[in-house]
C-alpha cells in the first residue's frame, strides 16, 4: 500500500494512465482523520478527470451491525439504517477510501478491523475465528498465474493468508482468457499485476508481492525467505526446471509444497515441513539431472523430464491425445477455465488444511470428476471378427498325424535325425519372422517326416486376414529349414499341403545330401543376424547392383517378383499411404486390441512370460517415441483422437522411416492361393538374408497391404464406407506407383537402408513350445 507522502509525489501519474503506471497494483488508503490524507482526497475529488466515486459506506455498516450481533438482524430496516447513520456520523471521515489508481476509483470501505470483521463473517463456522487469525499470519508463495491466478483471488476471497507473494514473468495473452477470469483490456498486462490488482479490489488490506520476472535462480530464495520464510508454496508454473529447483530450495527450507495439474484433478502434496528428506516429486525426478531441461531447445528433448514431472500414463485420456497433438494440430498443452478454477478452489481448501496443519499427508492423488461422475456403461452390440479357435496341443497334433493320409514319401531312402540335428533345425525355423513376432508355426517329428502346422489361435488377428500373414511367416520358416539342412548336408525333400491348409501346412522328409552351395552357406550364416530394424538414419543410396542381387534371389522362387522404387516423391506418397493406414489400425477396435494385447510386450516381464510378440525395448524408438507408444494402450485416448481426426503425430516417425530408406521394395505373386503366400515368406526371407550379408537392413511395412486384402478380397464388413473407399482409391495409387501388373498380389512390402544393427532383438518361444516329437 502507498504512503500519504508517496500519494502526493505521483498522484498526478496515478490519475493519467501512462506506461509507467500499468503495473501499478498496490491501492491507496486514505483516512480522513489524517490531514495529509485528507488533502490528498480532497484532491483526487478537484483534480481527477473522470473519477468514479463509490460510497455504500451506510450498506457496510449496517451489515456490520447484524455481524457483531446477529440478533439485530431482526430489527426493522429503518432501525438498523438509524443505528447505522449515528454510528457513522456527519463527516465522511469514518472508515477508510481506497483509490485504485488503475481503474481511476475512489471506494469508501470499513477500516480494516470492521472489513475483516465482515469480509470473514460467512466463513464461520466453516473456518473458525481461532483459525481466520492463524491464517491471517501466514505467508503463501503461489509460481505460475494460470491455475495459480485461480488458487490466489479463492485464498483472497477466504482470507486464507497474510501476505503472499505471486511470481510471473508473463503477459496475458488472448489465448490465456479461456482460463484466466479478465477483461480483454488487460491483454498486454503482467499476469502478476492482474491477479494483484484483482486481490486489491477483493480486499485492499491484504498484502501481495509481485515477481513480475518469474522465478529465477537469483531470487528464489528472496521469494521464499525475505520478509519471512512461506508456510507454503503452491507450484502452477510451466517451467519444469523451476519446478525442480523450486522444490529443491523449499525442501531445504522445509516448507511444504501443493500442485494442482488441472487434468484429472491431479494434486500433489509433499510435506517437507515433516518429511525435510522426502524425495522431490516422490522420486519421480530422481533418474533425471533437471539441471539439464533449462538448456534443451527442442519439445522432443524435453519430453523425458515433462512425462517424468506430469506422468504420462496417468493422464486423462483427452490430455494424453492432446500431448501426441503437440506440435501437430495444437502448440501448446491445453487447459480449461472449469479445471483451473476446480483446481483453484482445490488447492485453496488443501492450503488451509495444511497451514492448519490438519492435513498431514504427502503424494499423489487423483480427483477425477470423470472417473466420478460418469453415465453408467452401454452395452456394446457392435460385431467384431473373432476367430475362437483352440490352441493347438501336441496330442491335437498326434491325432491329426494318424488320422491322415499324406502324400507318400519314400520313408525306406528317408534319415532319421538326430537329436542334434532335428534341434539344430529347429533352432534355424524358430528365427524366422512372423507378424507381431508371433511364431504361429508348430513342428512335429514323428516316423522320419517332420510335419509343419499353423495354430490357428495364435495366428488370429485382425491384420492376418484368413491367415496371409501366417502363411508368409510359415514360408520364411521353411526358407530357414532349407537352409540349416544344406549346412548340416541334409537333402530336404518336401511338399506343401494347402489340401489340410490352415491347420497342416507341410511335410518334410531327409536325405543325406551333398556339400552347400556358397550362397547357401552365406545365407544360413544370416539366421541369428537377421532381425527387423526399425531405425531412420540418413538415407544412403542402394545401386543397381545390389538392387538386382536381391532380386535374383527373389526370383529363385517360383513366380516371385521384386520391384523397387527410389523416387523421392513415390515414397513419400507410400509413406502417406502407411500412414493414413497406421491409424486404421489404432482407429479399429479390433486392431487396435490385437495391438496392444497380442503384439506389444510393454514390461521385461510381460516379454519373459510370454515369449513372444515385441518388446517395446526392440522398436529402435527414442524415449520420446516411447512414450507416444505407450500412450496407444489408453483405448478412450483413441477414440478420442479418431473423433477429432487427430493423431497425425504418429505418422511423423512412419515417415522419418519411410523418407530415410535407400528404397522401398515390394514382393509380387502371380495368384491368392495359400501356396502363394508360404513361397512369398520363403522369397521375403531369402531376400532379408542375402540384404542382411550386404549390410542392409529390412523394415517389413505390410499394414497398407494387409489391409487391402481385407478391402478388395475378404470384404471385410468391420471397415467403414469411409474407410473402404480410401482402401481403394489408395490401392490403385499404390498399384500405378510400384506399374504393377493386374494379375499379380502384392504380398510383401519393406523398407532397406543402411543402419547399424538394432542392439535389442524379439524374443522366441521355448522349443518346448513350438516343437513336439511323437512315437513312430
Amino acid at each position: 500500500m502507498y504512503t500519504t507522502d508517496a500519494v502526493s509525489s505521483h498522484l498526478n501519474a496515478l490519475i493519467i494512465q501512462t506506461k509507467e503506471t500499468q503495473n501499478l497494483y498496490k491501492p491507496v488508503i486514505l483516512r480522513l482523520s489524517n490531514s495529509d490524507d485528507k488533502t490528498t482526497f480532497n484532491n483526487l475529488l478537484s483534480k481527477a478527470d473522470n473519477l468514479q466515486v463509490f460510497d455504500t459506506i451506510k450498506n457496510q455498516v449496517t451489515e456490520l451491525i447484524k455481524c457483531t450481533k446477529p440478533l439485530n438482524a431482526m430489527l426493522p430496516k429503518a432501525e438498523l439504517e438509524k443505528m447505522a447513520i449515528e454510528k457513522i456520523g456527519n463527516s465522511n471521515e469514518y472508515g477508510a477510501w481506497v483509490y485504485y489508481p488503475w481503474a481511476n476509483k475512489l471506494v469508501h470501505i470499513l477500516d480494516q478491523e470492521e472489513f475483516i470483521t465482515v469480509r470473514t463473517n460467512r466463513n464461520k463456522h466453516k473456518i473458525t475465528q481461532d483459525e481466520q487469525e492463524l491464517l491471517s499470519t501466514k505467508k503463501i508463495g503461489v509460481i505460475g498465474l494460470s491455475v495459480g491466478q485461480s488458487v490466489s483471488l479463492t485464498l483472497a476471497m477466504e482470507r486464507g493468508f497474510g501476505e503472499l507473494r505471486i511470481a510471473d514473468f508473463d503477459e496475458l495473452d488472448l489465448s490465456n482468457i479461456n482460463r484466466i477470469r479478465t477483461g480483454v483490456q488487460n491483454i498486454g498486462v503482467k499476469k502478476t499485476v492482474i491477479v494483484a490488482r484483482e486481490i486489491a479490489e477483493i480486499d485492499p488490506f491484504l498484502n501481495v508481492v509481485c515477481f513480475d520476472e518469474g522465478i529465477t535462480d537469483d531470487n528464489i530464495q528472496s521469494f521464499l525467505t525475505e520478509n519471512g520464510k512461506l508456510d507454503l508454496l503452491i507450484d502452477e508454473c510451466d517451467s519444469f526446471d523451476i519446478k525442480i529447483s523450486a522444490r529443491e530450495a523449499a525442501r531445504n527450507l522445509q516448507i511444504p509444497v501443493l500442485m494442482e495439474g488441472s487434468d484429472r484433478g491431479t494434486i500433489d502434496i509433499e510435506r517437507f515441513d515433516l518429511e525435510p528428506n522426502r524425495p522431490i516429486l516422490h522420486g519421480m525426478v530422481d533418474h533425471l539431472d533437471m539441471s539439464k531441461f533449462k538448456h534443451l531447445k527442442t519439445f522432443d528433448e524435453k519430453v523425458p523430464y515433462i512425462a517424468a514431472v506430469t506422468g504420462f500414463e496417468t493422464l486423462s485420456p483427452r490430455m494424453k491425445a492432446s500431448a501426441v497433438e503437440l506440435m501437430s494440430s495444437i502448440s501448446t498443452w491445453p487447459q480449461l477455465a472449469s479445471a483451473v478454477t476446480f483446481g483453484g478452489g482445490v488447492s485453496a481448501d488443501l492450503s488451509r488444511k495444511i497451514l492448519l496443519n490438519t492435513l498431514k499427508v504427502s503424494g499423489r492423488y487423483f480427483l477425477d470428476l470423470d472417473e466420478m461422475i460418469t453415465n453408467p456403461e452401454e452395452e456394446n452390440n457392435s460385431t467384431t471378427e473373432t476367430h475362437t479357435a483352440p490352441a493347438l496341443s501336441a496330442s491335437d497334433i498326434i491325432n491329426f498325424v494318424s488320422e491322415h493320409q499324406f502324400e507318400d514319401f519314400d520313408l525306406a531312402a528317408a534319415k532319421q535325425l538326430n537329436d542334434e540335428q532335428i534341434y539344430y533345425l529347429i533352432d534355424a525355423v524358430k528365427k524366422a519372422p512372423s507378424g507381431g513376432n508371433n511364431q504361429p508355426w508348430r513342428w512335429h517329428y514323428q516316423d522320419k517326416k517332420l510335419h509343419l502346422f499353423l495354430d490357428e489361435n495364435t495366428a488370429a488377428a485382425y491384420l492376418d486376414p484368413q491367415f496371409i500373414s501366417s502363411y508368409t511367416s510359415i514360408g520364411a520358416a521353411i526358407e530357414n529349414l532349407l537352409l540349416a539342412a544344406s549346412v548340416q548336408k541334409l537333402e530336404v525333400h518336401w511338399k506343401l499341403t494347402p489340401q489340410f491348409a490352415p491347420k497342416h501346412l507341410a511335410i518334410f522328409t531327409f536325405t543325406d545330401g551333398a556339400e552347400a552351395t556358397e550362397e547357401q552357406k552365406l545365407l544360413e550364416k544370416q539366421i541369428p543376424l537377421r532381425h527387423t530394424n526399425r531405425k531412420s538414419p540418413p538415407r544412403t543410396e542402394i545401386s543397381n547392383e545390389e538392387m538386382a542381387y536381391l532380386c535374383g534371389l527373389v526370383e529363385q522362387t517360383e513366380g516371385a517378383s521384386l520391384t523397387f522404387i527410389q523416387d523421392a516423391a513415390k515414397i513419400k506418397r507410400l509413406s502417406e499411404i502407411a500412414t493414413t493406414t497406421d491409424l486404421f489400425r489404432m482407429f479399429i477396435p479390433q486392431a487396435h486390441e490385437d495391438f496392444i494385447v497380442k503384439e506389444m510386450r510393454w514390461t521385461p516381464d510381460e516379454v519373459a512370460k510370454t515369449e513372444d510378440g515385441i518388446g517395446i525395448h526392440t522398436l529402435d524408438l527414442g524415449i520420446n517415441d516411447q512414450y507416444g507408444i505407450r500412450l496407444l494402450q489408453d483405448k478412450r485416448m483413441i477414440s478420442f483422437l479418431e473423433q477429432i481426426k487427430g493423431g497425425g503425430a504418429f505418422g511423423r516417425l512412419l515417415t522419418q522411416q519411410f523418407m530415410s530408406s535407400s528404397a522401398i521394395g515390394l514382393i509380387c505373386m502371380p495368384n491368392n492361393e495359400v501356396q502363394s503366400w508360404i513361397k512369398c515368406g520363403i522369397a521375403a526371407e531369402k531376400m532379408w538374408l542375402g540384404a542382411t550379408a550386404s549390410d542392409f537392413q529390412i523394415h517389413p511395412v505390410n499394414v497398407p497391404l494387409l489391409f487391402f486384402y481385407k478391402n478388395t478380397v475378404e470384404k471385410s464388413a468391420t471397415l467403414s464406407e469411409e474407410r473402404k473407399l480410401y482402401l481403394t482409391n489408395a490401392e490403385k495409387e499404390f498399384n500405378l506407383i510400384f506399374e504393377k501388373p493386374e494379375n499379380s498380389v502384392s504380398m510383401f512390402m519393406f523398407r532397406i537402408f543402411k543402419a547399424s544393427a538394432s542392439p535389442e532383438k524379439t524374443i522366441r518361444k521355448s522349443n518346448d513350445k513350438i516343437f513336439s516329437i511323437g512315437r513312430a
